[in-house]
């Protein structure tokens, strides 16, 4: 069989380890093998949210009902919609540049990422962008660097920093880039829980 590896996250969405699905997906109740030494984190928590790292893993809401060393058994209370993926933010911290569709501005311009999502990013830039903005920029963080369009959703308050921040979703992606993006965030994720 092969390797599952899921990631564990609390009631309210927030990342608590990886583990590896024991066994098969459509059981009634699931083992998983909590990775990390992270088994306490993750049983603090009653209630949990399991989202499957590859497109045909099933992502569920379960109850923990015990754990022995690193393996937790969760029954499985309801299934996960897609959204779940989409709003998974993970924290992250890269630069990278951007590109004026609108004509508004001219050339390229520097970006530093704040937290990354399979559905959008936020990130500080240095010119300053309008709500509903079309701008295309780099992710150095996927298998190769892919160039994606982004709407600007609106402005976030920026703890201080010098640069305005943004909060954007992709747009206009194809499944392939989809894919890629859903695999560095979970890429990003696993890196920061070892």
């Amino acid at each position: 069989m092969e390797e599952r590896l899921y990631l564990i996250l609390d009631s309210k969405g927030t990342p608590l380890a990886n583990a590896v699905l024991e066994s098969p997906p459509g059981s009634e109740v699931l083992q998983l093998q909590v990775l990390s030494g992270k088994v306490e984190q993750v049983m603090a928590h009653r209630e949990i949210q399991l989202i499957g790292v590859d497109d045909g893993s099933p992502d569920r809401v379960g109850v923990i009902v015990r754990q022995r060393e690193d393996k937790i058994v969760v029954q499985p209370t309801t299934a996960l919609g897609p959204a779940a993926r989409e709003n998974l933010r993970i924290p992250t911290d890269f630069n990278s540049v951007a590109y004026p569709i609108s004509g508004r501005w001219r050339g390229q311009r520097r970006i530093k990422a704040k937290d990354l999502s399979c559905g959008g990013i936020a990130f500080y830039s240095e010119v300053q962008l309008e709500d509903r903005e079309i701008v295309e920029m780099v992710l150095p963080v996927t298998d190769s660097p892919l160039v994606v369009r982004t709407q600007v959703l609106r402005s976030l308050p920026n703890d201080g920093a010098k640069l305005p921040l943004y909060a954007s979703k992709f747009v206009d992606l194809i499944h392939d880039e989809e894919a890629l993006i859903r695999k560095a965030v979970f890429s990003i994720q696993i890196n920061t829980a070892s």
